[in-house]
């Protein structure tokens, strides 16, 4: 795919999709009357929800989401929104991502302190996350104002604790827990996760659309979902493990290993890159292939 996405406010600019039993083989920049195809590789995904296709192609600086729209249905497709640009003074879109990003979130919080509502922060716009009305996601606010989400699951419980430290309105995930519904189910790390590092020796969480990065001590990453992940500065001299908890079955190393698809190093050479499949893959930031091994993994489940 081309990466520049430098003009797609341009009203001249559309694109078209070839779409075969439901699935985009082919896609195309049209502009001024010209047509040129754009390449599709093993990190590109489509998916298509009526008169729109949500393209996500990763990169060496995590996943980049390319909403496209055709609410007129003649087949001609406009780029709505994209996850990693920011348009500049003059109205041109920067493709390039920022480092050191972390989702942001809103709460309604009412009158019994009680969060009614829950928006998510996508490119500063805040986009309502609806919550389970089945009484398995339920919320609550402490007396220091931080809100806690316990996710209910056949495993057990989710424990997430989110912080606005800058009383800016906008709140941050700060940590979670895993509570076990019965000894050892689930995920096998019941100890707290940060997101922020501390000084000492942390346990971080990696979750999609974070930039995750550890602190000063050994740090071991905590892998627990199938996404595209991006870690910031594992250091093997320094750091302890990247951590696969995922409690979808993994058994060993080698287990894991068997679904890795692609290692490759990022277009710039900086990054190191292992792909499993096309929706999922782990970024390592500034990591040369001679700085990590599978000595490195350690697989829980």
């Amino acid at each position: 795919m081309s990466s520049g996405h430098d003009d797609s406010s341009s009203s001249n600019k559309h694109f078209t999709f070839t779409i075969e039993n439901g699935v985009v083989t082919a896609y195309f920049e049209v502009e001024n009357g010209i047509t040129q195809q754009e390449s599709i590789d093993n990190r590109d995904s489509f998916v298509i929800d009526g008169t729109q296709i949500t393209h996500t192609k990763q990169s060496s600086n995590g996943p980049e989401i390319t909403v496209y729209s055709d609410p007129e249905g003649d087949g001609s497709y406009k780029a709505i929104s994209d996850s990693n640009s920011t348009d500049d003074d003059d109205g041109n879109i920067d493709d390039r991502p920022g480092s050191g990003d972390h989702k942001g979130y809103q709460f309604t919080i009412n009158e019994n302190n009680e969060v009614v509502e829950v928006f998510e922060i996508k490119k500063g716009v805040p986009e309502l996350k609806p919550i389970d009305d089945d009484g398995t996601e339920v919320y609550s606010v402490t007396d220091a104002g931080d809100v806690i989400r316990a996710d209910e699951e056949p495993s057990g419980t989710e424990i997430t604790r989110y912080s606005d430290a800058d009383g800016d309105g906008i709140y941050h995930r700060v940590s979670e827990e895993w509570s076990p519904s019965s000894p050892g189910a689930g995920f096998k790390i019941t100890d707290r996760l940060v997101y922020s590092p501390s000084d000492g020796d942390d346990r971080i969480g990696v979750r999609g659309g974070e930039d995750c990065h550890g602190g000063q001590g050994a740090d071991d990453f905590v892998i627990r979902e199938a996404a595209h992940l991006r870690i910031g500065d594992f250091n093997s001299s320094e750091d302890k493990f990247i951590i696969f908890d995922t409690g979808l079955g993994l058994v060993s190393r080698e287990h894991l290993e068997s679904f890795v698809t692609n290692i490759h190093r990022s277009d710039d050479d900086q990054d190191f890159i292992v792909d499993f499949g096309s929706t999922a893959s782990v970024t390592l930031v500034g990591v040369a292939s001679d700085q990590i091994s599978w000595d490195d993994v350690s697989v829980l489940s």
